[in-house]
């Protein structure tokens, strides 16, 4: 069973609000890597990619913070993660 999860970060804003599977949820410590999950040459996936480049921060981003959350509207549970990226 997948794990719905969605993220946030005090380092890049994220401006897509879907949720992204996985198949473990990720733990406070793990390594994270967003890239991975756009699709190969999208928009969306060109987009993050060069905002990280802009930032100076690698794609890698450590888990600080997690928080289950139950979406109401969308009748949907899923796992807020706070991300920290490092920087270049």
């Amino acid at each position: 069973m997948s794990v719905k999860v969605r993220f946030y970060s005090y380092d890049v804003e994220f401006e897509f609000e879907r949720s992204v599977e996985f198949p473990v949820a990720p733990q406070v410590g793990d390594e994270v890597n967003l890239i991975s999950f756009f699709k190969y040459q999208t928009s969306e996936r060109i987009e993050y990619y060069e905002n990280m480049e802009n930032l100076g921060l690698y794609n890698n981003a450590l888990v600080i913070e997690r928080t289950w959350h139950n979406d109401l509207e969308k009748n949907e549970i899923y796992l807020l993660i706070q991300l920290k990226y490092k920087r270049r």
